[in-house]
């Protein structure tokens, strides 16, 4: 057998008799982990690994259990995700009437004129599916300004007062007015930034938000993200790591707005450190299709004559691709519907043949509608797919909210992930935080109701771990328990690979970053 080891080195940590998935090709499998100073030093038999191992070294007995590579989450918004969990959480209600009353309950225990937050809710889920509206939370909310997100985060609703206070129009760009012209409340896109900047959290909340981020992360077996925050966070996140309370490895996309101001620092993609790193600059193209706002080619089936929009003119939307590919940032374009991903396939490849560029690792995130075309077209020009499992088992199937906005045969082809694998695309998976669960996802893709969407359970594991890692030019620091990378791994209550049907139901007992557990027991046993 081969043992992999590198140069004389001891260990301060052994993790045995396990059932380890590397997800590394030149050794699958392993019985034992040895880790020195939070870097793998040896993978190999239980023998082979404690020979590096001191007495002194601490010593965790796996009990058997599977390891994975720590799961690498490629969209999320971290520190918002934080945010919602602190305001009223609307993801779980079955109706509106359910929504509405906590919305009125958490009103109750606040001085009258302050802000009530929910956050996370989804007709698609309700048995009486329609919006919130201004009327639904004025009489919910009568004495305070009030807000509900939606889960994807391209609409919201807000009341009378908040209409007021925000001092929302019919000439506010986004909003929804009725067959009369009366404001509904309800706010899409662009105007959504209105109630989320009036009710921005502060330093402190935001850092209360990041911990409570990565608790749950942790609890997910989730070690490195790749993160679509405000400008804000990005100080959130070096605060952290300064007094030393970073505990997920954080690639930083920022916002679009905020490319000139890279550009005169001369700021680049990749700038940081093992735990922090700037990223790549997240673009949006068009919208959701939860909110009917993905640019799409034909009319949505249950609002005929809507194509959804463009979130920037395409001059405009060129011009930021184009700046960014020549200042050597990643882009990573938020693109949904089939006009959507045309128009930011189109926009990368203007750019591309303007200012080549042999390892630029452009994404389109999300990228729920590609034809052959847009595929062959993203593999030629190294395009990397970056898209969301979850959303498959959140709105999937044959009554799902897909086949509503979408009609069953454009919905059979929502979220192509074995046919983005096929032709050649990288393949990369993330939650966009709705929810926040890579079990769920992986369990989503291997088990997905089309045959074009359905992925193994290794193919679907590799895009979580290995080949997340390549998101963020990051593929020889880690994604795989390989000698040399970090010492990112979780254990698992099951096998994903021998029960694919029971993927969602298994429990991550142990998250290990830098070889120190940092959820789960820590307990050693002996040899």
């Amino acid at each position: 057998m081969t043992v992999l080891v590198t140069k004389a080195r001891c260990a301060d940590a052994v993790f045995y008799n396990g059932r380890i998935y590397t997800m590394d090709q030149e050794r699958r499998s392993a019985r034992a982990i040895a880790v020195s100073d939070g870097e793998i030093v040896r993978v190999g038999g239980d023998d082979d690994v404690k020979r590096v191992a001191p007495r002194s070294c601490r010593k965790l007995d796996l009990g058997g259990k599977v390891v994975l590579p720590g799961f690498i989450d490629c969209h999320t918004h971290f520190v918002q995700m934080g945010v919602d969990a602190m305001n009223v959480d609307l993801t779980r209600t079955n109706t509106i009437d359910e929504a509405l009353l906590l919305m009125r309950e958490a009103s109750k225990k606040m001085p009258e004129g302050e802000w009530v937050i929910g956050a996370g809710w989804k007709e698609s889920g309700w048995r009486d599916g329609r919006f919130i509206t201004a009327k639904d939370l004025d009489a919910s909310c009568p004495k305070h300004p009030a807000v509900a997100h939606r889960v994807c985060g391209h609409m919201s609703s807000v009341n009378s007062r908040a209409i007021s206070m925000l001092g929302i129009d019919r000439k506010t760009p986004e909003v929804d007015v009725d067959s009369s012209g009366g404001l509904t409340g309800i706010l899409r896109e662009s105007a959504v930034l209105i109630p989320r900047l009036a009710t921005a959290p502060d330093r402190a909340r935001r850092s209360k938000a990041l911990a409570i981020a990565t608790r749950k992360a942790h609890s997910l077996g989730v070690t490195s993200i790749n993160d679509n925050g405000q400008p804000e966070d990005l100080e959130t996140y070096r605060t952290a790591e300064r007094e030393g309370k970073l505990m997920v490895r954080t690639w930083y996309n920022t916002p679009s707005e905020t490319l000139d101001s890279m550009l005169r620092m001369g700021l680049s993609t990749g700038v940081g450190s093992n735990m922090l790193k700037l990223g790549g600059l997240k673009v949006f193209c068009d919208g959701a299709l939860g909110a009917r706002t993905a640019a799409v080619s034909e009319p949505y089936d249950d609002d005929p004559g809507n194509k959804g929009m463009f979130v920037h003119e395409r001059a405009a939307l060129d011009e930021i691709v184009s700046k960014a590919n020549e200042a050597g940032i990643q882009v990573a374009i938020h693109a949904i519907g089939d006009q959507g991903i045309e128009i930011a396939i189109s926009s990368l490849s203007s750019a591309l043949d303007r200012y080549q560029r042999k390892d630029h690792r452009h994404r389109i995130e999300h990228l729920e509608l590609p034809s052959p075309a847009h595929l062959k077209t993203m593999r030629r020009r190294k395009i990397i797919a970056s898209m969301q499992p979850n959303f498959v088992g959140e709105w999937g199937g044959t009554e799902g909210m897909y086949v509503s906005r979408l009609g069953r045969k454009r919905s059979s082809r929502n979220n192509p992930f074995k046919e983005v694998l096929s032709s050649g695309v990288r393949l990369v998976f993330g939650s966009d935080c709705m929810p926040l669960n890579p079990l769920y996802g992986i369990h989503s893709a291997v088990n997905a109701p089309y045959e074009v969407q359905r992925l193994s359970p290794q193919e679907a594991i590799a895009a979580y771990t290995r080949d997340a890692a390549c998101a963020s030019f990051e593929e020889d620091s880690k994604g795989s328990i390989s000698v040399g990378k970090v010492a990112d791994f979780v254990v698992l209550s099951g096998d994903p690979l021998t029960s694919p049907d029971k993927i969602s139901s298994l429990r991550v007992l142990k998250t290990i970053i830098s070889g120190e557990v940092v959820y789960g027991s820590a307990k050693k046993r002996g040899e």
